[in-house]
């Protein structure tokens, strides 16, 4: 290469040191040139050919492959432009290594902007078998994949840099033991939240109850769940106590329940009694709000001066707003038809004044 230079600078007259930099700024224009005409033409035709498969994995890999080859390609220029030039030994050696980096760089790169795509095309699969993936697990298999590339990136890299990975490795794993025993709850919530997201305990969005927190689930991360109580308060949990503790989900519910009892004077007529919850009866059966699967109403028992009567239905709605409106109309419902029987409701505690 060095006789070439010096017999073409020989006959056209130019320095054989300008004429390598001419032609290694031709070289690296070409490669942009070629970068350009690579994205436009070679990925569309790939793109068309892919096209026509059924299997979307070829798609995912064409599209993750358009701008790791244009920089792959630029970069290749770059180094065909250095090794026009006569460098010393070791610089020259250390520039490999760089180009051997930048390699590694842009594969996992490439592997990178793939794991999106092989993350959907995984769950599309197991979607289709009925085993459905929620978006929040999806986006865990997402970070987790994106993790492993980058941590075996970095890996190689050393690797390429002549540092030994097995003495790394054995060296983190003696003088982790504190750090680990430090990341026990970290690895705790992250455990919690693949438990959570596996079972489909609950999703974004549920109203939920776990101990004496109660409210709407805004996000499930990795270490925690974050619940937006009624009271408006956000309230993080950490994952690993929500995957141990008993959670209720009221979202799941098909209908919701309204039980309570209403107490009447001991005095009151049998007569009156059995009008009074056949009445009853008939409103909440004749009630499209309500369901009719299960629907009590009878005498449940007395008291030091009362008769209790059991009221148990269930709403159709599981909506908090329609609950209470449904039960309201319920109630107001009750108390005429107490009133247009002269039947008087007192308190389940009768409060006894002694003078003294």
């Amino acid at each position: 290469m060095r006789d070439l230079f010096t017999a073409i600078s020989y006959y056209i007259r130019i320095e054989p040191l300008i004429l390598r930099i001419i032609f290694a700024l031709l070289l690296i224009v070409l490669g942009f040139i070629f970068s350009q005409i690579f994205a436009k033409y070679i990925i569309k035709l790939l793109k068309k050919i892919a096209g026509r498969t059924k299997s979307n994995i070829d798609d995912i890999m064409i599209d993750a492959l358009d701008k790791p080859a244009k920089v792959l390609i630029i970069g290749l220029s770059f180094w065909a432009a250095i090794n026009l030039f006569s460098l010393p030994v070791l610089l020259l050696g250390f520039l490999t290594r760089v180009l051997r980096t930048f390699i590694i760089a842009v594969f996992f790169w490439f592997l990178y902007l793939a794991s999106d795509g092989m993350v959907s095309t995984f769950a599309q699969y197991i979607n289709k078998k009925d085993q459905k993936i929620t978006p929040v697990l999806n986006g865990l298999f997402r970070k987790s994949l994106k993790f492993i590339i980058i941590l075996l990136e970095i890996f190689m890299i050393i690797k390429e840099w002549g540092y030994d990975i097995s003495g790394l490795v054995a060296g983190l794993g003696i003088g982790g033991l504190a750090f680990s025993l430090a990341a026990k709850d970290a690895v705790s919530n992250l455990l919690g939240s693949i438990t959570i997201m596996t079972d489909k305990t609950y999703s974004v969005g549920d109203w939920i109850q776990a101990g004496d927190i109660e409210g709407t689930v805004e996000e499930i991360g990795f270490r925690s769940t974050k619940i937006r109580t009624f009271a408006n308060s956000l309230i993080s949990v950490p994952n690993s106590i929500m995957s141990n503790e008993p959670v209720t989900n009221w979202s799941k519910m098909g209908k919701r329940r309204v039980s309570f009892n209403i107490n009447i004077p001991l005095d009151t007529p049998a007569d009156k009694i059995n009008t009074l919850l056949t009445r009853i009866k008939e409103m909440l059966v004749n009630r499209d709000d309500i369901n009719k699967d299960l629907i009590i109403v009878n005498l449940n028992g007395f008291g030091e001066a009362s008769i209790q009567v059991l009221i148990y239905y269930f709403t159709k709605s599981t909506s908090y707003v329609d609950y209470l409106k449904v039960n309201e109309d319920v109630n107001l419902k009750i108390l005429k038809f107490f009133e247009e029987a002269g039947v008087p409701i007192i308190p389940p505690r009768s409060i006894r004044v002694q003078n003294t």
